[in-house]
């Protein structure tokens, strides 16, 4: 599911001002008073986990104290589980039923978008075993996001090896970077990305 406009249902507790966007009408000097997060703001991360977190708290949820971003519940001796990210939610049970129920208990609080059965978030690809077996499995991979990546770096024609670099290098020390340090920092947080999800 998919929180349309998230940042936007949380009201802001403390005063924030904020200049006149330009072509908007106003006089000069004005400002305005902001009464609901809005996308940009500092503060409004922050605002709309809290507001999410009171109302999957006033539904029976339980937050995982290893991630904020995952919430839990029984039902009738089954788990529900809520994964987070911004404003995308992925909802596991093994009744069907049960995430009905939380799909329209979400949107009495939050207008949502009902994605359907997940196929990919994030940049991972969802698939499922075979059902009707007794034993079905979720599994997920970023094979994409990885061509992506090597395309991106210019190295969707390289070969596999077992190393990066050969043994025994010696590496010369120089007196500054003959590479794009920002190109080189992008890369590893994309190679991070791929480490941290799958």
């Amino acid at each position: 599911m998919n929180v349309k406009s998230a940042f936007l249902n949380k009201d802001l507790d403390n005063e924030i001002f904020m200049k006149i966007p330009p072509n908007a009408e106003g006089k000069h000097g004005e400002v305005w008073l902001l009464y609901k997060a809005l996308y940009g703001l500092k503060q409004a991360s922050r605002e709309w986990y809290l507001k999410l977190k009171s109302q999957l708290e006033g539904l029976g949820f339980k937050r995982s104290n290893t991630d904020y971003g995952v919430f839990t519940k029984n039902v009738k001796r089954r788990l529900l589980v809520i994964t987070i990210y911004v404003d995308d939610f992925l909802l596991f049970s093994s009744s069907i039923e049960d995430i009905k129920t939380v799909k329209s208990d979400l949107k009495m609080y939050f207008d949502m978008k009902d994605l359907d059965e997940a196929k990919w978030i994030l940049q991972m690809k969802i698939e499922r075993s075979e059902r009707g077996t007794g034993s079905s499995k979720l599994l997920i991979n970023q094979e994409q996001y990885i061509d992506m990546i090597l395309e991106r770096y210019g190295m969707s024609n390289c070969n596999p090896v077992r190393t990066s670099m050969a043994n025994n290098t010696h590496l010369l020390v120089l007196s500054e970077a003959k590479i794009d340090v920002t190109k080189y920092q992008r890369c590893i947080r994309s190679l991070m990305y791929l480490m941290v999800c799958t």
